[in-house]
């Protein structure tokens, strides 16, 4: 699951900043 997580945390530093990104650095 670790890499899936990495994936989608690249996936939003692509994106805009959004609170998902907030709640994934968080939930690290």
């Amino acid at each position: 699951m670790s890499q899936m997580s990495f994936s989608d945390f690249e996936y939003a530093g692509k994106r805009k900043q959004t609170r998902r990104e907030r709640f994934l650095a968080e939930m690290v």
